[in-house]
């Protein structure tokens, strides 16, 4: 039987969370999904002590603009976490700024950018999800 993949979607607007569990689901990819409205709560949950001793998600999608959080700040928060600093996290935005991207790289993350049309977000994430999963059993 296939290990369920832990999955971290920290993402507050409701219709993105719906488009990437149908992603994962249209990518085959099993999974739990645990899901966060902010950074904030997100970084509350995830980098808590005690945290150390359940086994660390395999994939985070962090959206950059969740309210009350910055997603850079959450970003350096989750690398800085020492049974965190490994797992592949994926930065999604739907901001095009070379910027965003460039912070998003220097800080270990890939930059996705959440495309306007329906077939493409579901290609995009899914298939980025299954790179980050691959690159996390390796």
């Amino acid at each position: 039987m296939m290990k369920k993949a832990k999955i971290v979607l920290i993402e507050d607007n409701p219709a993105d969370v719906l488009l990437v569990k149908e992603a994962l689901r249209d990518h085959g990819i099993f999974h739990s999904l645990t899901h966060f409205e902010s950074g904030r709560e997100a970084v509350l949950t995830l980098c808590k002590k005690d945290e150390e001793d359940e086994t660390p998600p395999d994939a985070i999608l962090l959206d950059l603009n969740t309210p009350r959080s910055d997603g850079f700040a959450v970003l350096a928060k989750l690398k800085q976490t020492p049974h965190l600093a490994g797992v592949p996290i994926a930065v999604f935005s739907s901001s095009r700024s070379r910027t965003d991207k460039h912070r998003a790289a220097i800080n270990g993350a890939r930059y996705i950018e959440k495309p306007s049309q329906l077939q493409s977000f579901l290609a995009t994430v899914g298939t980025a999800v299954k790179e980050m999963l691959a690159a996390s059993a390796a």
